[in-house]
């Protein structure tokens, strides 16, 4: 009965040195930095399923949902910076300067809405619609009142046999920017007067080539010295149409069957045919005019 004493005596006596407890406290911190080495390791190793790029993206793209996949990426490999779900990124669109290559993360970094792209309305043309370039000045721009978001009529004038011929061949076309010859937004410039160079806007296939033609008539009588024949003049005329909403937006149409078909006709004499122009009726084409106006 004394031997338990003293041995109990004894144990208690180590238990309470500090030696016992020193070494029981770095044992316990081992322990801990072990379990929380694991805990980090297993955390930077486990999976987690993220969207990602199903084929190489390209500037300026609108992100659509067959453009995404979910890939599953160690947690290790993420930083703060990228989009979990796809619903964040449907609809936004690649910045102007950032391509995604295929299987990469979509990073906030990378991605915009359309609102905050340079030009964004000319990112969003209707499947087949052109866009198209109306060189102008201060004068033919009505000193700078034709607007982006606004409407304008087309009229051409000439002359036929000697006799004026003028009319609207083209109405209710949206202008989506005004441009100067340097590319600047007209309307972007705060107090700075800017000139205005070009029109943009977007045409249905038929309306675009008809304007095509035009400038092609006129390059190839002057090329060709044709003689009696007068220059066609393209001229903007803002309309008191002004709607912002898309759903009630209007579309162009031809105004003037019988100057279309003055049109046609003289770039059927000239052998002026649609495969001229190269067109693949796409959203996509740019076409400057060369119908410039008199200064």
């Amino acid at each position: 009965m004394d031997g338990n004493n003293l041995n109990a005596s004894k144990l208690t006596r180590m238990v309470r040195s500090k030696g016992f407890v020193t070494a029981l406290c770095g044992i316990l911190a081992v322990a801990v930095l072990l379990i929380g080495y694991n805990i980090r390791i297993n955390n930077a190793t486990k999976p987690v399923s993220l969207p990602v790029a199903k084929y190489t993206i390209d500037p300026k793209t609108k992100i659509t949902d067959d453009m995404i996949v979910y890939k599953d990426i160690p947690r290790g490999a993420l930083s703060s910076d990228y989009y979990a779900n796809k619903n964040q990124i449907i609809d936004k669109y690649t910045k102007i300067n950032a391509t995604i290559p295929a299987g990469s993360m979509f990073y906030t970094e990378l991605l915009t809405s359309k609102e905050e792209l340079p030009d964004s309305a000319l990112y969003d043309i209707p499947e087949g619609y052109t866009l198209y370039y109306l060189t102008v000045n201060m004068l033919t721009s009505y000193t700078n009142s034709i607007l982006p978001n606004n409407y304008i009529d087309i009229y051409m004038s000439t002359k036929d046999n000697g006799k004026a011929l003028v009319g609207k061949l083209l109405q209710n076309v949206k202008i989506l920017a005004v441009k100067t010859s340097d590319g600047k937004n007209v309307f972007e410039g705060g107090d700075e007067t800017r000139i205005p160079y070009v029109i943009i806007f977007a045409l249905p296939e038929e309306q675009h080539l008809l304007l095509r033609k035009v400038n092609a008539i006129n390059n190839y009588s002057i090329a060709n010295e044709t003689g009696g024949f007068s220059r066609i003049d393209i001229i903007p005329v803002p309309t008191n149409v002004n709607i912002n909403n898309k759903d009630d937006e209007i579309m162009s149409e031809v105004s003037s069957q019988y100057l279309s078909d003055y049109v046609l006709k003289l770039a059927a004499e000239y052998e002026i045919t649609d495969d001229n122009f190269n067109s693949t009726n796409t959203n996509t084409n740019t076409n400057t005019n060369t119908n410039k106006p008199n200064e």
